[in-house]
């Protein structure tokens, strides 16, 4: 064991907790201290990559697989002609297409994207194969590959899955990817920038991808931002198979990000036999922070991703840091109004195909009370591969608000979604969604659409075309990526940064990098959803004894006013009148609150029009 990559290593004893049906575990882990590798240094990166283009004989035919072909057979039986023609809501602007130019080149299938965007405007674009990093008008600054970091942790092995994500509380980045793929070789590789510049100096350490000892792996991460904490989720697969049928559970690793920061021991606590009816929860999305990052608790959800048909989510919390030695991974069953479901394959031109995968969610937001995600599905009525779209409120409470709708296309087959805030404040929920498409008269490219504050949608804006198909497999069906990148530029409300794949013309899947800016007129109004409240403002804040929110209302209406808790919890109804037309004045003495973080709702015709964090300070 390298004492650089694995100084400590203690396991406290195994704690199960049994909450209704749900059953999980937790062990603490340290590591550390860090690795520095420094980005500005030269490198002798070859990029290797082994990758099976054909099999020597013909693969199992797992149940996943069965289904995709059972949906591939039932779409081609779909007349849609025949169908009843969907009715649309209006449609919001289409976002604009600011600065976008080549990303990342690199060889090989999937080509998973992610990126990540400072304050400051430098850009790191992650793919399979190697990281780059730009400034914002496309310059290229730095590259390094995957495989030159994996070499300097003493690793030479396959490395792949990479995320990356920006920190706007502490101005870093952090870099996070997998290396090996099994029991013996898998680690998490997982680097913090030692300031905001990217092609500076990195913390970087080897977190164990085998904590168990025995035949199994991790695979596939999803990572997210608290406060003080990084949150890694993989899934745990047994050694020589692959993510359909090798699955054994879902994990959660929660990281103290003080000591990445600062190189020294990595503390870390991990999550793991996080069950249901003792079935293993597969597939857990963090949800990132819509305007930076939030906590103490963090939000996660998951689905029953292989099924043909269901209506059930699961939203996790882990409810405080490791540091507070009380941390709870709570879980409560939602059921979705719309159900999701296996997605059939992609078309490209001249009947090849592209691999969908499963309908988990890949990509989750949380915004002022807001839990908003997205995920691979199936339009049930036409059969063709969609994302899912949904939305949680409160979901502190116990049986928080949802809603759910498929988004599809007759012209072009969609998926791997991602979503970032795009509105231009805490009550507005803005947001840009962006996916891969293709179709038979379309080659493989990115596109996005923009969801206003009254949840309607823009017509897809194309991103980046694609010049040919996908053909790096002997196989008619083709790896398309795993994900797709999506931030919002934290101080510029109303521009997110995107990367994502297209088709190349030699075959290749290569990466566009893209700035979208919001085309929404009221973004730098200060509205509140729906056209009843406007301008409403809370005053002071923090509060000593008295404070007034002060709002503008078109036409008179039942107003509610509510104050909650940090954890959510209901304090009073504190008012329920009917307001007049007009600028109106509603004031509180905070007198009898202890100090602290509260909440005050304003909610008319039983929606929620206001939300807004008070800090009382006698």
């Amino acid at each position: 064991m390298n004492k650089f990559l694995f100084g400590f290593f203690i396991c406290v004893a195994n704690i199960a907790i049994a909450q209704n049906t749900f059953t999980y575990q937790t062990q603490l882990i340290k590591n550390g201290p860090a690795i520095v590798i420094d980005f500005s240094e030269p490198q002798i990166g070859f990029e290797p990559k082994l990758q099976l283009i054909e099999a020597a004989q013909p693969a199992t035919l797992n149940f996943v697989k069965q289904r995709k072909i059972e949906l591939d057979i039932a779409r081609s039986h779909i007349n849609k002609k025949q169908l009843p023609q969907p009715a649309y809501k209006k449609q919001s602007p289409m976002p604009v297409l600011e600065t976008n130019f080549n990303g990342n080149i690199s060889q090989g299938t999937p080509n998973d994207n992610d990126i990540a965007v400072s304050n400051a405007g430098m850009v790191m674009s992650a793919v399979n194969s190697n990281v780059n990093i730009f400034d914002e008008n496309g310059n290229p600054l730095q590259q390094k590959t995957l495989s030159f970091i994996a070499n300097s942790l003493k690793g030479l092995n396959r490395t792949f899955d990479p995320r990356v994500i920006y920190d706007p509380k502490a101005d870093r980045f952090i870099l996070v990817f997998l290396q090996g793929s099994t029991s013996e070789d898998t680690r998490i590789i997982t680097g913090f920038s030692q300031t905001n510049d990217a092609t500076g100096k990195w913390n970087f350490y080897a977190i164990p991808g085998n904590v168990f000892g025995d035949s199994s792996w991790s695979d596939y991460p999803i990572i997210s931002l608290s406060e003080n904490e990084l949150f890694i989720t993989v899934n745990r697969l047994k050694d020589n198979t692959g993510w359909k049928d090798g699955f054994i559970e879902s994990l959660i690793w929660q990281v103290e990000l003080k000591g990445g920061y600062g190189g020294d021991s990595l503390v870390q606590r991990i999550y793991k036999d996080i069950k249901f009816n003792d079935k293993p929860i597969w597939s857990v999305c963090p949800a990132k922070g819509g305007e930076g990052n939030y906590g103490p608790s963090m939000y996660f959800l998951s689905v029953r991703p292989s099924d043909l048909t269901n209506d059930t989510i699961f939203m996790h919390e882990i409810t405080n840091t490791i540091q507070s030695n009380n941390a709870e991974l709570k879980t409560r069953i939602l059921r979705l109004p719309q159900p999701y479901g296996l997605q059939p394959n992609a078309f490209m031109p001249n009947g090849k195909k592209l691999q969908t995968n499963d309908a988990r969610v890949l990509s989750a937001m949380y915004h002022e009370y807001k839990i908003h995600f997205v995920g691979n599905c199936i339009n049930q009525s036409t059969f063709d591969p969609g994302i899912y779209y949904g939305v949680i409120t409160n979901p502190w409470e116990n049986n928080p608000a949802i809603t759910g709708r498929v988004i599809s296309y007759d012209t072009m087959d969609i998926g791997y979604p991602s979503i970032s805030h795009m509105g231009g404040g805490k009550t507005d929920h803005s947001a840009l969604i962006t996916f891969s498409y293709s179709s038979p008269r379309s080659y493989p490219g990115t596109a996005a659409i923009f969801l206003d504050r009254n949840g309607d949608i823009s017509d897809p804006l194309v991103v980046k075309a694609g010049l040919g198909n996908i053909q790096l497999l002997n196989d008619s069906v083709q790896r398309w990526g795993d994900y797709t990148g999506n931030q919002r530029q934290y101080n510029k409300p109303g521009i997110s940064w995107v990367g994502g794949s297209y088709g190349g013309q030699n075959g290749g899947n290569q990466t566009w990098i893209a700035k979208i800016k919001s085309n929404d007129p009221l973004l730098s109004v200060n509205t509140i959803s729906g056209n009843t409240l406007n301008q409403a403002n809370f005053f002071p804040n923090p509060v000593n004894s008295f404070a007034k929110i002060e709002f503008d209302i078109y036409e008179a209406t039942w107003v509610e006013f509510v104050l909650f808790d940090q954890q959510g919890r209901m304090i009073q109804k504190l008012l329920r009148d009917k307001a007049k037309a007009g600028r109106n004045e509603f004031s509180i003495n905070t007198h009898d609150l202890n100090n602290g973080i509260y909440f005050i709702q304003i909610i008319t015709n039983n929606e929620i029009r206001f939300n807004q964090k008070i800090v009382v300070q006698h």
